[in-house]
């Protein structure tokens, strides 16, 4: 074997080591981060505690000035928050990476797109208060936003924070959850 050859075997063996780190160190910096937010989350929305909400209209009232019944307004409820998170925060699934959507694009232009994806976020936020979500579900809303926006403001770390927060999603799955647990209290609002 010649030294050009050898030299070459080292270089790939160290490329595909290299490599190999950098897929695992992705991955135990998403699991870190994923762990730290969440925490993050929960003491921003134990210090907010559902004061951002309080006398919101109700789902059952929204229904009948719309003239449809509750489980309509659920199912146009679900189909617009889903459609504006999905755009925001999962449009698009990267191999590795995972899904991606317009707040971590937007999260490249610096100051100006992290206060984009967070004016987005919270009219998604400002959607869901007409169907008249609890203060503390509004409260957890807000917190993963202000995580999103915190993190976003990082720079090289923002474009990964929103693709590994997805705060949107998350906010949309909070709201969903919470249609799905409380069909009966809603019929009895009307």
């Amino acid at each position: 074997m010649t030294t050009l050859e050898s030299l070459l075997l080292w270089l790939s063996v160290a490329f595909v080591v290299i490599t190999v780190g950098a897929v695992l160190g992705y991955f135990a910096l998403r699991w870190v981060f994923m762990r730290a937010s969440e925490k993050f989350a929960a003491i921003v929305d134990r210090s907010v505690g559902g004061v951002a909400a309080r006398a919101f209209t109700g789902m059952a009232r929204f229904a009948q000035s719309r003239g449809i019944g509750i489980e309509e307004a659920q199912r146009i409820f679900g189909t617009q928050i889903d459609r504006l998170a999905r755009i925001m925060d999962s449009a698009i699934t990267l191999p590795i990476i995972g899904r991606v959507g317009l707040d971590a694009v937007l999260d490249l232009i610096p100051g100006i797109g992290n206060l984009a994806g967070a004016g987005i976020s919270l009219t998604l936020i400002a959607r869901t208060l007409q169907y008249g979500p609890p203060p503390s579900l509004v409260s957890k809303m807000l917190s993963n936003v202000l995580v999103d926006v915190i993190l976003g403001a990082i720079p090289v770390v923002g474009p990964l924070a929103d693709i590994w927060w997805r705060a949107n999603d998350k906010n949309a799955a909070l709201m969903r959850e919470f249609l799905a647990s409380r069909p009966h209290d809603l019929r009895s609002q009307m």
